[in-house]
């Protein structure tokens, strides 16, 4: 039954959407630009309890050449993280659902701007752990749905539903690799995602050999969904 659910959850967002842009916006949507100060906070639910799992905020604090850097804290704390990107928001160093922070070469491909319903791409980075230096071979699988009106706390957008399945490669001898669903609500009027859901699971290779249990060793991970409740421009 956890299994199904799971895989119900990976294939969230196949249902058919409309093609073609709202009026005002573009067929096709470039990269944004990023500024050092601009800001963005979420708020988080568990997708299986809808119980609240905090707020997040990201603000980008550095901006290079090629690549910028976010950092995120959460409900007023400190900062609890640092993550970098290159400028049109592809991944250099960034954690994964299982809370593995990895640098991705080349980048890892979460969109593939210029973004427009339809399009599908398909890429294969080296994943590095810096605390072990260990290296997987991580299969992204990226499409573009379609656009949708999606309603948040911070209002609502225009936005292009962006899906990802991913293979993280980390399988050993008693699991099986990391399956990721990664759904991005993109809205162009702020560069960034307004929405954001991801779902993960993995086969437990002990687990399924014992006979024990009749889902096959598949163990489900966080399901997260996350709603833009504010954001902030940098003054140019």
């Amino acid at each position: 039954m956890m299994r199904s659910l799971v895989l119900l959850v990976l294939l969230a967002g196949c249902a058919a959407v409309p093609q073609s842009p709202p009026p005002g916006m573009p067929q096709s949507v470039g990269a944004p630009r990023v500024n050092s100060g601009d800001s963005w906070v979420y708020q988080q639910r568990d997708g299986y309890t809808a119980l609240p799992r905090g707020t997040v905020r990201y603000s980008v604090v550095e901006v290079r050449d090629a690549s910028f850097v976010v950092e995120l804290s959460g409900d007023g704390a400190p900062p609890i993280a640092r993550e970098t990107y290159t400028r049109d928001w592809n991944w250099i160093e960034k954690p994964i659902v299982t809370g593995v922070n990895y640098r991705y070469e080349p980048a890892y491909p979460a969109f593939a701007f210029p973004l427009e319903a339809g399009r599908t791409w398909k890429s294969t980075v080296n994943a590095t752990d810096p605390r072990t230096g260990k290296t997987h071979r991580m299969q992204i699988h990226g499409a573009v749905i379609g656009w949708e009106r999606v309603k948040v706390p911070a209002g609502e957008f225009d936005t292009l539903h962006v899906r990802r399945l991913v293979y993280a490669g980390d399988h050993d001898h008693f699991r099986g690799e990391t399956h990721i669903a990664e759904h991005d609500w993109y809205a162009p009027a702020i560069g960034q995602f307004v929405k954001h859901q991801h779902s993960s699971g993995y086969r437990d290779n002990m687990r399924g050999s014992d006979g024990l249990f009749d889902d096959g060793g598949w163990i489900n991970g966080d399901w997260i969904i996350a709603e833009l409740v504010s954001y902030q421009a940098a003054r140019r």
